[in-house]
């Protein structure tokens, strides 16, 4: 949804308020569209976003512009069944899509104005018949899928996906039901900007997260080692308080001072931050540890802490370190265990 946002608000400062909408709710095997991608389409013929980059983008805005006519209310339809039969059914990659049709609708823009504030966000959607509900981060309904106990139970299942992101087609008693939680685009905070941070910033800023870097040393905490991050300058404590840290947060402490990472590891372990990596062995793992329990932590608290931090790639250079980092965070962040797609543990 967030690609199409800029071109839907320009549609309705137009006036142009009569949109369809389409969305992947599930997708097998091979696919270049991940389930929760839209494609829009007003009823004057502007587009914005695509399902398939353009294999199969012409049949599903047939389908949109059907709705718009009144035509039908709404539709599903699956694209794709195997690599032999992918080219006959439109799907170069040889996936399949299973796409949604139906007509804008005012809770719509509530998740718009949701994701807009950078809140986290739950929204689904009932297939059979027209019918929406939204869950927002202080855990509010609004809407509903036309059954008390169809909204109870999908409730449930968005809240156990909290924060996200998390997208899956369901079938209840009462029909399917495609969930999504949209999380904001996720932020990466540095405590400690070393050699390990150099890279670590680079290559999160690639793969779309933004970066913060906070140090007390100004020395190391450049402009020119951190390109495009935000700069902190200072103590842990003096910059942020946990509020600061929201469940699209990943915080990593790369200090390897314990005046450093104490503070940091406090902040971090009473927020909402999603992830929270320690740079360490495991002899300063267990004193940290140690240290924090003492604070008035609990056991459960340290095992939200990934320590020895990273997937164990192999390599000693900060690079490869940064890129094992980075690789766990992705992992977590998406509910995943972070092994070779080779193997079928990995899955």
């Amino acid at each position: 949804m967030r690609e199409i946002i800029p071109d839907l608000k320009r549609w309705k400062a137009a006036g142009k308020i009569d949109i369809a909408l389409a969305t992947i709710v599930e997708t097998r095997g091979s696919s270049l569209r991940a389930a929760g991608t839209r494609m829009a389409l007003t009823h004057e013929g502007d587009v914005a976003g695509s399902v398939s980059s353009g294999c199969v983008d012409g049949d599903i805005i047939a389908e949109m512009e059907a709705v718009l006519s009144g035509k039908i209310a709404l539709h599903h339809t699956t694209f794709g069944i195997s690599d032999e039969q992918a080219w006959s059914a439109g799907l170069a990659c040889g996936g399949s899509l299973k796409i949604f049709v139906e007509r804008w609708d005012a809770l719509h823009d509530y998740l718009i104005a949701e994701i807009e504030a950078r809140r986290p966000v739950g929204f689904a959607t009932r297939l059979d018949e027209p019918g929406h509900l939204l869950r927002d981060d202080d855990g509010h309904p609004r809407g509903t899928l036309g059954d008390e106990s169809l909204d109870r139970a999908v409730l449930a299942d968005i809240a156990a996906a909290w924060p996200g992101p998390y997208t899956r087609l369901k079938t209840y008693p009462q029909g399917q039901v495609f969930i999504e939680v949209v999380p904001p685009p996720p932020t990466l905070l540095i405590f400690g900007a070393t050699d390990i941070a150099v890279p670590l910033a680079q290559l999160a800023q690639t793969v779309g997260y933004q970066v913060v870097v906070s140090d007390a040393r100004r020395a190391f905490l450049r402009e020119e080692r951190f390109p495009g991050a935000e700069h902190r300058l200072g103590w842990p404590q003096d910059q942020f308080t946990a509020a600061d840290f929201g469940p699209s947060w990943a915080i990593v402490v790369l200090f390897h001072d314990p005046k450093f990472d104490i503070p940091a590891l406090t902040l971090a372990l009473q927020s909402r931050a999603f992830y929270i990596g320690f740079l360490g062995s495991r002899k300063t793992q267990a004193e940290r540890k140690s240290d924090l329990l003492h604070a008035g932590f609990s056991e459960a608290d340290w095992h939200r802490v990934h320590g020895p931090v990273g997937l164990n790639i192999g390599g000693k250079r900060p690079a490869l370190i940064a890129l094992s980092i980075l690789a766990e965070i992705v992992a977590v962040r998406h509910r995943r265990p972070g092994g070779m797609l080779s193997r079928p543990e990995a899955q």
